[in-house]
């Protein structure tokens, strides 16, 4: 990695923008370079920009550090963190950018860039988030992600993380001269610092805190197991015993509930049935009543069908009526509406003669008046010139005034403020003239507050530090005698234990368990052939139930098989009839509507002529002009001949839907019988599989002594093989009991032994526990006393040194305040309030100091400025008095004109007067126009209704004769149906849909007669085919001692059915304490388990502990600061070869992380690193730079470094040393920066980046060389 170039704007103390190129120009050909500056300049402001451009961090900035306070003004509200790095932009910018150009590992070249801004802009705009991006500059393209995906890419390409970055390319060896001078636990410090070892600590603490949670959970495990309740053997037998005698009640009194409800169910269908059947019966006798009181509707729908060729006279009829009507009243609404348009004309034709009259005088008026307006429209015009004059002098008369009000405040407020600046200046002068102490105290504030602090700082910590050497002296008492007492428990133990392994020795725990686990599989086997048995025979029992149903259910199938076809029968014999009855409908409907069609010509031949030709036909003879006996008679014959046929093709009908209904039903029924049928074949077949699996567990059960029959089971199987089986399977049972009965009584026997020998054996087990835990404690104890030992040690060193510090610090305070006055007060209140009162002080004084100057300078700019107003207000004054006389001139002159205008006209406005003459003849005209216009489009509509009038009375005449001829017509109708005009208009109102729903209504009547009758046969047989169900029934409630009283069976029903929940909740409770014996099992095997994985992992835990864990986390990190020092240390050894070759750096034996010297020049004497002087401790810490660069990261790698100050401390031929040192490791091929304000080292290195100050806080960068 190595740094191309370096820019940047408005940082710190740089507000210029800057460009260092590292790679071009002077400082390309040198490798060896100078950071050149005075302090505060901003040197290493050139290394913050390279972190911030980078890292976005900067190395003097803690950004882990907690709780900051806010810096800035305390009126601004856009104060930031003092750790935040954007405080560096400068104060009064903007914005400010620091951008790096550096080449990675792999040899890329990429542009790193970091920018702060502020809010709009502007200065004092609210800080925005730091914005940074980074470019390749081979490719031009940027890379894109989230900040943190930046930083990632950045520590990539650069192969160094941040800390990695200031160890080994921004060398601390400051941080280093004050390693070694510092303690062991400073140094310890310092170098954790420095190397980034706090992860050392870090782990030891958390392995000692991993050990203390492990041997937690173990006790906890322990605990967990020994509260298990296990069950014994026998206690599991008699549960299990017990169990299958209960769910054996519990399907008995399970069988007794479903035949009980079965038998009520079958007594309450019977019920419904009857029911059923008297329902049908009833509504069969309303069917038949309804259609006996519909009579009167089948005479109103013959007559209705014999009126139905007078609908077409009766409609024309009424349309005639209608007409007449409706030409009436347009006759008489016309001849109104003439009327009043006539006489509407006569008053218009005044209106417009009046109105001709009004427009000739108006336009006379206006002829008049146009001579005047334009005299007047001229004097208005000079009085508008005047009045122009008066306004702009009025406004510079108005702005004069207020020009000279605001001199006239201006110069008495500069007046007064003259007089309060003299008064402050004097009590200024006073003031200060009595506090010239504190300005010496003012000089000297920052060297008064460091030594403050440190005074304090090192008060604090000698108390606390004496109050930790009490406590570890404490705890190393109490650890003592927790010692002494845990070597007596371990001699009560060990002979505890020898006691218990003898007696366990006597018997062999896993030889009786095994056994007995064999007999408790015996035990259940037998168990098991029981439950089958008793499973098999119930099975028999319900098998024999569902044949009977079965067989019931074929013959009431083959009764409907048989009806289904003597319906099909009927039907298929009844399909020719309806097509012949069809077929004779039909062509006996198409002759009478050919009849009718005959008589219809009557009207027309009553319009024939004797000796004419008819227009239909063309004959000249008309033989029945007048009547047509034949024709006649043929249409009553037809009409009777038709109604017989939709009679019979009505009952035809009726019998196939009542025969179709029938069938549909019977088909429904019948499925239902066959879906039951197959019920009851599945049933039987899910029977037999169940008693052949049941036969297989039997057969692979280990019956020992017990023997079974073979049996073959099948859907064929009758009753008497049924009974042979279950003799066998009786003996098989009682055999079972016996050999129960016998394991039973020797597991007891057993059980008892096996607990005396596991409760010997968990004794034991808990005494070596015991052991365990006492000798891990006692371990533990020592650990802790070593550990209190060395912090005692520690603590009392740390107080001798800070006491030295005390004393140095109250040392250079009295030289500064000259006297014990500051102990006085440090005494009377906390160092924070003695601050604040000093620091009240000296800004008090310097307030008054600054604020003496301003008013001396405001005194001087005052005078000038007082003179100059006196003159100005003196000058308007005068402007003023002028202005005034010439408006009032004006104003007199515009006044005379305004009196001639109105001796002319008036005051109304001439526009006015104009437009309302011009107005007036406008309006004469409109109105004038407009009353003709309204008498030209009346006499339009008074012809249009003389029209109207004309055609309706034509209209009227002619749908009158009509109306008479159709009266005639109607009035034959009424005498050929000897019907009244009511009676027949009454019939004739009914449309079509009336007499489909007439229709429709009386084919209900008769579909419900032939439905009641079916569904009452159909009832009748269901009831009769469901008493011998019925009698069953009966026979079994007798049986059973109960009466057909419903109240008692269903009393019986509740006991029984309380008795069941009974059994259920012993059967639900021996199960859940079986189920809960096996969980309890099975958790204790979990438990043990999960024990010994947890005393392993606990092992492993408590070693580690030993190795590296401790509460304050020292061991681990003691041990690697050791192994981190002695790397060190061989690193810098390599470069004092270089740098200072009659010294090498080493450890001291028995004490890792002190320092010795070891000086070759005099014998390799042993020296103390205090004994260096300050050039050879600059070299010696330099070395140590450079050791700790090599370890951060591989330096052959890095092409750029950067040495801070220290060079000042070296002898010439020292400096020459270092500096050929430098040039070794710049002719490598790295690139080399020393800060440093040395001339000799600036004259000795060619090149130099000087930062030259330019005043008010601002520096520049030049490159000189």
């Amino acid at each position: 990695m190595r740094i191309l170039a370096l820019r940047g704007e408005n940082l710190a103390s740089l507000q210029t923008k800057f460009e260092i190129d590292f790679a071009g120009g002077r400082l390309a050909d040198a490798g060896l370079f100078a950071i050149t500056g005075k302090t505060g300049a901003g040197k290493s402001t050139l290394l913050d920009a390279i972190c911030l451009a980078l890292y976005d961090r900067i190395p003097r900035l803690q950004s882990n550090k907690k709780n900051d306070a806010e810096i800035g003004r305390d009126s601004d509200e856009n104060r930031i963190k003092a750790n935040d790095v954007r405080s560096i932009l400068s104060r009064g910018k903007a914005d400010g950018f620091a951008e790096v150009d550096f080449i990675a590992n792999d040899g890329s070249q990429w542009r790193s860039h970091w920018q702060v801004r502020r809010a709009r802009g502007r200065a004092e705009g609210k800080m925005q988030a730091a914005e940074q991006w980074l470019e390749n500059l081979e490719t031009g393209q940027r890379f894109a992600g989230k900040k943190q995906e930046l930083q990632a890419e950045i520590e990539r390409l650069i192969g160094l993380s941040f800390d990695q970055f200031r160890r080994a390319v921004m060398l601390p060896q400051g941080e280093f001269a004050a390693f070694l001078k510092a303690g062991a636990d400073e140094r310890a410090t310092l170098l954790e610092r420095m190397t980034g070892g706090e992860i050392y600590g870090r782990l030891s603490i958390a392995a000692h805190e991993r050990a203390k949670d492990e041997k937690l959970k173990l006790t906890q495990l322990q605990a967990k197991l020994g509260d298990i309740a296990l069950l014994t053997d026998e206690e599991q037998q008699l549960l299990t015993s017990q169990l299958a005698t209960t769910r054996e009640q519990v399907n008995r009194q399970q069988q007794q509930l479903e035949q009980l409800k079965h038998h009520q169910d079958v007594i309450v269908n019977a019920a419904k049935l009857t029911q059923r059947s008297a329902e049908s019966e009833l509504q069969l006798s309303q069917a038949k009543q309804a259609q006996q009181l519909a009579e009167p509707r089948y005479v109103q729908l013959k007559k209705y069908e014999q009126a139905l060729p007078a609908r077409g006279d009766f409609t024309l009829l009424a349309q005639a009526k209608q007409q007449v009507s409706k030409w009436q009243q347009t006759l008489q609404s016309t001849t109104t509406e003439l009327t009043a348009k006539q006489h509407q004309q006569q008053l218009l034709q005044d209106n417009v003669q009046q109105s001709q009259h009004q427009l000739a005088q108006t336009q006379q008026a206006l002829t008049e008046l146009e001579p005047k307006l334009k005299q007047a429209a001229s004097i208005e015009q000079q009085r508008a010139g005047l009045q122009q004059q008066s306004v702009e002098l009025q406004q510079q008369l108005a702005e004069l005034n207020n020009q000279l009000t605001a001199q006239c405040q201006q110069l008495a407020s500069q007046q007064q403020q003259q007089q309060l600046a003299q008064s402050q200046l004097q009590q200024l002068t006073g003031t200060l003239s009595q506090t010239q102490a504190v300005k010496a105290l003012a000089e000297q504030q920052n060297a008064i507050k460091d030594n403050l602090n440190q005074y304090q700082q090192a008060q604090s910590q000698i108390g606390q530090l004496q109050t930790d050497i009490k406590q570890r002296q404490t705890t190393l008492a109490t650890i003592t005698q927790q010692q002494t007492e845990l070597d007596q428990q371990l001699s009560a133990l060990d002979q505890r234990q020898q006691q218990l392994t003898q007696q366990a020795s006597a018997h062999d725990l896993a030889a009786l368990e095994q056994l007995q686990d064999q007999q408790r599989q015996h035990y259940g086997a037998y168990q098991q052939l029981s439950g089958l048995l008793k499973e098999s025979l119930f099975g028999l029992d319900k098998w024999h139930g569902v044949l009977q149903q079965r067989d019931k259910f074929q013959l009431q199938l083959q009764g409907l098989v048989s009806h289904i076809a003597s319906c099909d029968q009927r039907l298929t014999a009844l399909m020719p009839q309806l097509l012949q009855l069809n077929a004779q409908h039909k062509e006996v409907e198409l002759q009478l509507n050919q009849s009718r069609a005959v008589m219809n010509l009557t009207d027309y031949r009553e319009q024939l002529i004797e000796g004419e030709s008819c227009p239909l036909c063309g004959s000249k003879e008309h033989p029945y002009q007048q009547h047509n006996p034949q024709v006649e008679t043929i249409i009553s014959q037809q009409q009777q001949r038709l109604q017989q046929l939709a009679q019979q093709l009505q009952d035809a009908h009726a019998e196939q839907r009542q025969l179709t209904q029938s069938v549909a039903q019977d088909k429904q029924r019948k499925t239902e019988l066959e879906q039951d049928i197959a019920g009851f074949n599945n049933s039987i077949e899910t029977l037999v599989k169940q008693q052949q699996c049941q036969w297989t567990d039997l057969m692979a059960a280990d019956l020992n002594a017990i023997t079974l029959a073979e049996i073959v089971l099948a859907t064929d199987s009758d009753v008497a093989q049924l009974a042979h089986y279950q003799a066998s399977w009786s003996q098989a049972l009682e055999d079972a009991a016996t050999q129960m009965q016998q394991i039973k009584v020797q597991g007891e026997q057993r059980k008892s032994l096996i607990e005396n020998v596991k409760q010997q054996q968990q004794q034991l087990q808990q005494l070596i526990q015991q052991q365990t835990e006492h000798k891990d404690k006692y371990h533990l104890l020592t650990q802790q006393q070593t550990q209190a030992q060395e912090q005692l040690n520690a603590f009392s060193a740390q107080v001798s040194s800070l006491q030295n510090v005390v004393d140095e610090r109250q040392q250079a305070l009295m030289a500064i305040y000259g006297n014990d006055s500051w102990l006085t007060g440090l005494a009377q209140q906390d160092k924070a309030g003695f601050i604040a009162d000093l620091e009240r002080q000296i800004e008090h004084y310097q307030a008054n100091v600054e604020q003496q100057q301003q008013l001396e300078k405001q005194l001087i700019e005052l005078a000038p400025a007082l003179a100059t107003l006196t003159n100005s207000v003196q000058h308007g004054e005068q402007q003023a008095t002028e202005i005034g006389a010439k408006v009032t001139r004006l104003v007199e002159e515009q006044q005379a004109c305004w009196q001639q205008r109105i001796a002319l006209i008036g005051e109304v406005p001439l526009a006015t007067i104009e437009r309302k003459a011009k107005n007036d003849v406008e309006v004469q005209q409109q109105q004038y126009q407009q009353r003709q216009t309204q008498l030209n489009q009346l006499a339009e509509i008074i012809a249009a209704e003389l029209a109207k009038q004309h055609h309706a009375t034509q209209q009227l005449a002619e749908f009158e004769t009509a109306q008479q001829q159709l009266q005639q017509l109607w009035q034959a109708w009424l005498e050929k149906l000897a019907l009244t005009d009511a009676e027949l208009t009454a019939l004739l109102s009914h449309d079509e849909t009336w007499l489909q729903h007439l229709r429709n209504e009386l084919k209900q009547l008769e579909q419900a007669v032939s439905q009641g009758e079916t569904i009452v046969k159909e009832r009748q047989q269901a009831q009769a085919d469901f008493e011998p169900t019925v009698e069953l029934a009966q026979q079994w409630f007798s049986d059973h001692e109960m009466s057909d009283d419903v109240v008692m069976q269903q009393q019986m029903l509740t006991q029984w059915q309380a008795e069941k929940v009974q059994l259920d909740d012993q059967v639900f409770q021996l199960r859940q304490r079986l189920e809960q014996g096996e969980q309890a099992q099975q958790q204790a095997g979990d438990l043990r388990s999960a024990l010994a994985a947890q005393q392993t992992q606990t092992e492993l835990w408590l070693q580690m502990n030993e190795l590296i864990g401790s509460a304050t986390g020292n061991k681990f990190r003691t041990l690697a600061q050791g192994l981190t020092l002695q790397q060190l240390v061989l690193a810098a050894n390599e470069h004092l070869q270089d740098l200072a070759p009659r010294y090498a750096l080493q450890p001291v034996p028995g004490s890792p992380l002190a320092l010795q010297v070891i000086d070759h020049d005099m014998g390799d004497e042993v020296r103390s690193v205090e004994s260096l002087s300050g050039g050879e401790s600059f070299l010696v810490s330099l070395s140590l730079a450079l050791a700790l660069a090599s370890l951060a990261a591989d330096t052959r790698q890095l092409g750029s470094l950067f040495i801070d100050e220290g060079f000042g401390t070296l002898d010439p031929e020292s400096l020459e040393m270092a500096l050929a040192c430098l040039d070794a490791l710049q002719a490598d091929g790295r690139q080399i920066g020393v800060i440093s304000h040395v001339g000799t080292l600036v004259e000795r290195i060619g090149v130099q980046v000087a930062v030259e100050a330019m005043g008010g806080g601002r520096s520049q960068i030049v490159i000189k060389g």
